[in-house]
Order: structure tokens, then sequence, then C-alpha cells
């Protein structure tokens, strides 16, 4: 089934599709979350949230050939509200905060906890440029490398060929490469 009749189907109660999408998108999400928070049982916890949050709004989907992204949104978004909640004082400053967690990590030991708070915001900051791209280029960059799709996969999915497959995951890689350089030149 695809996307699509997979959504139908949750809509009329089927729990035999809503099983399926789930496992369609486990490694998606579980992955997205389990980088931004770094911890297993949060991850999990934000795994359910998120699939809870897919039921209750599978009904308002506009685009449901857009599901990936959809749920990956929702993913982002919960992990950087846990992250949030768990330290708001952190939210608040968050780029005043990472300038100086860089500058003081000079000073101490790799894997220290300043150590691992700078690599958690820089993925943090990895995932919202991821969430700037060009709606295609990030539905490529993610399907590869966050669901494991191969190249032929993709370009059934999106019925595109592979040279556009290629071209796409290259101009996303480029302007992730560009965002990234632009960012650690203003925080260094």
């Amino acid at each position: 089934m695809n996307d699509r009749q997979l959504i139908k189907e949750i809509l009329k109660n089927n729990n035999l599709a809503f099983r399926s999408l789930t496992e369609k998108y486990q490694k998606l999400v579980y992955s997205t979350a389990f980088r931004l928070i770094k911890n297993q049982a949060d991850a999990e916890d934000i795994f359910q949230e998120v699939f809870l949050e897919v039921f209750r709004s599978c009904q308002f989907i506009k685009n449901d050939e857009d599901l990936t992204m959809w749920i990956y949104k929702i993913t982002y978004n919960k992990s950087i509200s846990f992250l949030r909640k768990k330290n708001p004082a952190k939210a608040q400053n968050e780029p005043d905060e990472f300038h100086s967690i860089k500058n003081e990590n000079k000073l101490i030991e790799r894997n220290t906890p300043s150590k691992l708070i700078e690599q958690q915001e820089a993925e943090i900051m990895l995932f919202r440029f991821i969430d700037e791209l060009p709606e295609n280029q990030k539905k490529v960059l993610l399907m590869h490398k966050f669901e494991g799709f191969s190249q032929k996969e993709i370009c059934n999915q999106m019925n595109l060929s592979p040279t556009s497959i290629e071209s796409l995951m290259y101009r996303a890689k480029m302007n992730l490469k560009k965002k990234l350089k632009t960012y650690l030149k203003h925080n260094s």
C-alpha cells in the first residue's frame, strides 16, 4: 500500500494500516529523535508521541504524497520541544549559549558534559538547516540518509530519474555545506 492508501485506511480505523505506516516510518522517527535527544528511553517516548500525533492528525493531512516530510517535521518539533522542556534556560539563549560553550570547550577534555551539549546543539542546527532545504532536496536527503532507501527506491517513490535523484542529493549536500560554513563562520 502506498501512503495515500494507508492514510485512507487509517481514517477508516484500520489498525493494520496504522501498523504498516508505523513500521514504514519507524527508522526515520527513531533515528531523528535519538540524534537530537541522545537518550534511548527519551527517543522511544518521542517515537510514541510522534505516532500518536500522526494518528490524531491524519485527517488534516493536505498532501499525503509527502508523508515523509510531515512525519519528519512532527518528530523534529517534538524532539526540540522535549529539549526545551528539559532545559528551559538553554532554549531562551540558544545561539549565545552555543557560542560560549564552544569557546569554553577549548579548555576542557573531550566527552565532557559541555562537549556533549555542544555536539547536541550542533546537531540541532544541522536539523534546522535540513528543514530549510527545498522540499525535494530535503525529501531525497531524508529518505536516503535517515530511512535508508536506495537510489532506485527513491526513484520509484518520487517518480524521478536516477540523474534527478543524484542532482537533488548533490544540491542538498552543497546547500547544507554552505549553511554550515556560514553558521560556523559567524559562531566561531
